[in-house]
């Protein structure tokens, strides 16, 4: 059991827009997407796949902090 107090919080920032590949359901960020094919389409089936939904994240009403000491992350509503 951690017996970390948690009293060094650091926020953590959520991105508002996910994207979700419609063939493999991959979630990923714009920012993380980088070349825009699917990384897992493209590794698994290699196959270039550039099919995305937006999951808009907007209305998630928690906000998730990092403690500095153990690293664990914590949800708060």
């Amino acid at each position: 059991m951690n017996s970390c107090k948690h009293e060094v919080l650091t926020l953590v920032s959520n991105p508002q827009n996910r994207l979700r590949c419609k063939h493999c359901h991959l979630t990923i960020t714009e920012e993380e997407l980088g070349s825009g094919d699917c990384p897992e389409c493209l590794e698994v089936h290699e196959i270039k796949r550039r099919d995305f939904e937006v999951i808009n994240t907007e209305n998630k009403k928690t906000a998730r902090y990092s403690c500095e000491q153990c690293g664990t992350v914590i949800e708060c509503p």
